[in-house]
């Protein structure tokens, strides 16, 4: 009997591109436009909960390199209240649309759903979401600074690069960026972030995990060697 193969959702890459690499090993594969249509309405309640789903657009369009999108909470967004609002019900027969709209480069933006005019979840770039830091380790403005903490921004022009004669990168170029701090009543800095705009920099702002220290004792390359008799005199001091 031949053996039979699942077949790949259409638009879904058989192979996941570098720089989605990290999302799907926390979300899960994508799934195609057609199914996230399908799905539709339990996709949207699972987003309200705290999940994200990614959606690959066909690609056929981008030339083999893929773009995705994602259905993801609101609080994955870094300026929801200046995005453009779809209802949900208009949204799903248009979900091709609301996905281009919100992936296209260079202006593309979170497109905001929402439910009786009530904002629920976002369809948002998938790559906006990379290198997010992990809810238990983001700093919750409103709270902090209503703790006393302060937070101050700053605008980093970036750096060119440069190469050498022969044409090789000997400087690779650093992006412009804003960065917010976040510090204490007392000055000290706890946090920061950064991002291409105001809202992305606030999105990231972070508070790095504390350092975890090993209980092994250190390496002691002129100790003992592992399997020698605790108990037998060393021969440098014989």
């Amino acid at each position: 009997m031949e053996e039979t193969k699942p077949v790949q959702p259409a638009g879904v890459p058989a192979r996941v591109p570098p720089r989605y690499k990290e999302l799907v090993e926390q979300w899960g594969p994508p799934i195609g436009v057609e199914e996230a249509r399908n799905r539709w309405g339990q996709l949207v309640a699972a987003s309200e909960d705290g999940a994200i789903t990614l959606v690959a657009m066909d690609t056929t369009v981008s030339l083999g390199y893929p773009t995705w999108a994602a259905i993801a909470p609101l609080d994955k967004v870094a300026d929801p209240g200046r995005c453009p609002v779809w209802p949900l019900t208009s949204a799903r027969p248009k979900l091709a649309d609301v996905i281009a709209d919100a992936t296209k480069f260079p202006d593309g933006a979170p497109q905001i759903m929402t439910r009786h005019r009530r904002p629920v979840v976002a369809v948002v770039a998938a790559l906006t979401l990379v290198d997010l830091p992990p809810d238990g380790e983001r700093i919750d403005i409103d709270a902090f600074l209503r703790g006393g903490g302060t937070i101050t921004l700053e605008y980093y022009y970036g750096q060119s690069g440069s190469t050498t004669p022969d044409g090789d990168v000997d400087q690779e170029p650093i992006p412009e960026a804003y960065i917010a701090h976040a510090k204490e009543a007392d000055g000290s800095e706890i946090g920061q972030g950064e991002g291409d705009s105001v809202a992305e920099a606030l999105l990231r702002l972070w508070r790095p995990p504390a350092h975890v220290y090993s209980t092994e004792p250190p390496f002691d390359g002129w100790g003992p060697r592992p399997d020698a008799d605790p108990w037998t005199p060393d021969p440098k001091w014989l």
